[in-house]
């Protein structure tokens, strides 16, 4: 007898959280519909096979676009342009480095409950291209070169919605490159403007 009062319990508390929780997580979180944001912060370039150093740190720009499906998924597309990287041998300059990538991921988004901030966790695909350009009209071959790489590309972070319109994000993420391209770390402070 006890055991079914319990069990009615449970089964009665569970078929309320299935039909209030939905509707928290809409007033919790960023409404449905497209997005766009704009990032700004710093980037670590790693893992290429230059000759010399490389100086390959530095401020980064990121633009994304999105549409946020329902409050725990988006699909989101973007672009980076990472700080120009230089190829230095015995301290002289010898070619300038272009860096930027562009990005198509699936967002998985966790909202906090009544706070008005987001967990959300990037996994998808990005292209990169490296372009060198020799740096004084001396220096000639492989100096002045593109290569591009195609590798996974995953991120993490939070967003704080300031209102329905407005969140500020912050972000850490990574383009996997190859040896010609490097690695991109990134990581940003930005704001999202959603469209309503």
């Amino acid at each position: 007898m006890q055991g079914q009062k319990i069990l009615l319990a449970v089964m009665s508390g569970a078929a309320l959280l299935s039909i209030a929780m939905p509707a928290a997580a809409l007033q919790m979180s960023t409404p449905e519909g497209w997005y766009a944001e704009a990032n700004i912060g710093t980037a670590h370039l790693s893992g290429v096979n230059y000759e010399g150093s490389t100086n390959n740190n530095g401020a980064t720009y990121n633009l994304n676009l999105g549409y946020k499906i329902m409050p725990y998924a988006a699909i989101e597309a973007g672009y980076t342009k990472y700080k120009n990287s230089k190829i230095e041998i015995d301290g002289e300059t010898l070619a300038n480095v272009s860096h930027y990538s562009y990005d198509l991921s699936a967002k998985g988004i966790l909202p906090v409950y009544d706070t008005g901030f987001e967990l959300f966790a990037k996994l998808g695909a990005q292209h990169m291209r490296a372009k060198a350009t020799a740096a004084n009209s001396s220096i000639t071959g492989d100096i002045s070169a593109s290569n591009q790489s195609t590798g996974p590309y995953y991120g993490i972070g939070g967003q704080f919605n300031v209102m329905s319109e407005l969140g500020i994000v912050v972000q850490w993420q990574r383009a996997q490159g190859n040896n010609n391209t490097g690695t991109e770390d990134f990581f940003s402070v930005g704001v999202a403007f959603i469209f309503v």
